[in-house]
């Protein structure tokens, strides 16, 4: 299959792993071709590097956008312009996920079959079939403004309205009618998601702890901060500090608000969970985590929390191909039972999966009540 990749910069960036991937599925790359403005270049690494204006001559059999899916619909105006067909243009996840059907066409695996069908009529998703069927809803986004900061109205375990705040700068999705909304933020923990926090009687009961690693707009604190007899929330990107004290300003009595990266140890800008959460021993804790592929070293820096306590947790395991093998094996050396969340994610944004081409469980759920 001939390919030719339109370029929608200079950054050439990705080059080596596109190069990796049409050379593993038996391709051929004609070359380059420029979409918008970008300095003059005649060659890239031995491949020709063409004008728009030069692709009706070229022999090809699909072009792809060296962009997500979402921005590739800008060009969508230009292509149709230069009379490129479009149904022969993809992006570079078109390329990946030929690398998940050539590797996994013979897996008896009826999930990954079921994805790889699914694939025949859809685009590679984080998710994929298994959020298909979940209703996409909007809240409205309104200004508090006695901080000027943008809100939601949302609503915890118990029913109750709370206010669930955004950084001033966030880009909401701007309707006909004039008003802002924001995708429902729990649309991940539908039943059907690979990346269900709470599943049965693996829940936050009242009374708990809760330990909340990984905050960002503090969906999950915020749901259970009426039944727990304390919250700890770790963040450490500051563009949410602010919300977040809104979020929970009527509740700071018994919530701890921690502006550092969970790691194995306290140092720099680090701080280990062991050194920061004071509990009486014995103390039934919720542990939840979702800290960028931190969350091995995360666990390891909690020994004291797991081996003196009642916990239950569910710890994300997808950022990095081996932190479920990490993550399960901590747990079950202090005791734990473990089990993972059902289906599979394809966490196209590791640069890593590109080699790896692998499916990931969602979440790591261990227990020792």
């Amino acid at each position: 299959m001939n390919i030719v990749i339109l370029k929608t910069s200079a950054n050439f960036n990705d080059n080596k792993k596109i190069f990796n991937a049409i050379e593993r599925l038996g391709h051929n790359l004609v070359g380059f071709v420029a979409l918008g403005t970008i300095p003059d270049i005649v060659e890239v690494e031995g491949y020709n590097f063409y004008p728009i204006e030069y692709i009706q001559r070229l022999k090809y059999d699909i072009a792809l956008i060296d962009c997500g899916i979402a921005s590739a619909q800008n060009y969508v105006p230009l292509l149709v312009h230069f009379k490129i067909p479009l149904h022969k243009v993809g992006t570079f996840y078109w390329l990946l996920k030929q690398l998940f059907f050539k590797k996994y066409e013979d897996i008896k695996d009826p999930v990954i079959q079921e994805t790889l069908a699914y694939w025949q009529t859809h685009e590679l998703d984080v998710f994929n079939q298994h959020m298909a069927g979940a209703e996409t809803t909007l809240d409205e986004v309104y200004i508090d403004e006695s901080c000027n900061l943008p809100y939601i109205n949302f609503k915890t375990v118990e029913g109750k309205d709370r206010r669930m705040y955004y950084p001033k700068d966030t880009g909401f999705f701007k309707a006909e009618n004039g008003k802002s909304y924001v995708q429902n933020v729990l649309r991940e923990q539908v039943p059907t998601s690979p990346h269900l926090y709470i599943k049965g009687t693996h829940k936050v009961d009242e009374g708990d702890v809760l330990i909340d690693a990984g905050v960002c707009e503090g969906n999950f604190s915020l749901r259970y901060v009426d039944i727990c007899s304390k919250v700890y929330l770790f963040e450490m990107d500051k563009k949410w500090f602010e919300p977040l004290y809104y979020s929970f300003k009527d509740c700071w009595d018994k919530v701890e608000f921690i502006p550092r990266a969970v790691s194995d140890s306290t140092r720099g800008g680090d701080v280990a969970l062991d050194d920061v959460v004071n509990v009486p021993v014995g103390s039934k804790i919720f542990l939840k985590m979702d800290i960028e592929g931190a969350e091995p070293a995360a666990l390891r820096g909690a020994n004291k929390i797991l081996s003196t306590n009642k916990v239950k947790a569910s710890i994300c395991s997808y950022h990095k191909a081996d932190d479920i093998v990490k993550i399960k094996s901590i747990f079950q050396n202090h005791g734990y039972r473990t089990a993972t969340s059902e289906g599979y994610m394809v966490f196209i944004h590791d640069e890593k999966i590109w080699e790896t081409v692998d499916f990931r469980k969602g979440i790591v759920y261990a227990t020792n009540c």
